[in-house]
């Protein structure tokens, strides 16, 4: 079953590929990166989140309740729906282990996915992302999402050796069929890479494919990338760093490498860990509570006037 799930998995990605001339062939470019400074925006704290959430990894609005919804990295498996006072309104409880919740994506049906990615050793064989259906329609006190398990084709040794481990992620999205991860370079020496890796939504085993690439300059940590969302549109990607956003149009080609990239420059560092668009000009952000010192907060950014 395991090798059917691969399998068709990857006969999905060629007819997708032959029929909306999608190219999954990976180059390890290096993109043209416009600079914009974050003046030009409104980038503020507007609540503290809860001493509850002290780990806030990941984070996702849905549509139905209007929540931002968010996870802590490690410990308890609930998900906290919050509002923009930073007030916890709904909990969810999974059986699901909380080991290594990194993301949340959704999907145009509501579906929520939990990417428990994290992978800071390159040595785990057991990643996975649960599937939860749209949030309105849980009613149980305790529920069990479903996994959606993986390896990465090309991790060959575990952990990896330290020139190939590429293998950590903290950011997740839905594009139509498909969840793609960005992943945490941890490279020595580093070599800035990003690999894309693309799985199916439905619940199964499977080898995650790398469909695409791209490399960044700079030291590693300034290039770890620690949430990412898509906006409603489908048009706009924002990849998420400690002290920047890198804002990328699609282009007609689908392949993320090739599209119009942007960096913004927050002028704020903490260990932001969770971004959203609530429309295509505002997104938010969370960050992690650093021994009450740093972080511990949800953000506000317009782009209006990046958006056009």
């Amino acid at each position: 079953m395991k090798q059917f799930c691969h399998n068709a998995f990857q006969l999905y990605l060629l007819i997708q590929a032959t029929f909306l001339g999608v190219n999954f062939s990976y180059a390890q470019l290096k993109p043209k990166i416009q600079i914009i400074e974050a003046e030009q925006f409104s980038f503020r704290k507007i609540a503290e989140l809860p001493t509850v959430i002290n780990e806030a990894s990941g984070l996702a609005i849905y549509d139905k309740d209007s929540l931002f919804w968010t996870h802590n990295d490690g410990g308890k498996s609930i998900l906290y729906g919050i509002d923009s006072k930073g007030e916890i309104r709904k909990t969810i409880h999974l059986k699901n282990k909380n080991k290594g919740w990194e993301d949340l994506a959704i999907d145009s049906e509501g579906n929520f996915y939990i990417a428990a990615t994290g992978n800071n050793r390159n040595d785990k064989k057991d990643l996975k992302v649960y599937k939860l259906p749209p949030l309105s329609t849980i009613d149980h006190p305790i529920s069990l999402a479903e996994p959606i398990s993986f390896r990465y084709e090309d991790q060959l040794t575990y952990p990896a050796k330290p020139e190939n481990a590429n293998f950590d992620c903290d950011a997740l999205i839905s594009i139509r069929d498909s969840l793609y991860l960005f992943t945490k370079n941890r490279t020595d020496p580093y070599n800035g890479i990003i690999n894309i890796y693309a799985l199916p939504k439905k619940t199964g085993t499977y080898q995650a494919k790398k469909v695409d690439s791209f490399k960044l300059d700079g030291a590693a940590m300034d290039n770890w990338i620690t949430g990412a969302d898509i906006s409603k549109d489908g048009s706009l990607i924002a990849l998420l760093f400690h002290n920047k956003i890198l804002f990328i149009e699609k282009s007609h080609t689908e392949k993320v490498s090739e599209g119009n990239f942007y960096q913004l420059n927050l002028g704020h560092f903490s260990h932001k860990a969770g971004i959203c668009f609530t429309a295509k000009n505002e997104i938010y952000i969370v960050d992690e509570n650093e021994l009450n010192l740093l972080g511990g907060n949800i953000y506000h950014l317009n782009i209006q006037y990046f958006i056009k």
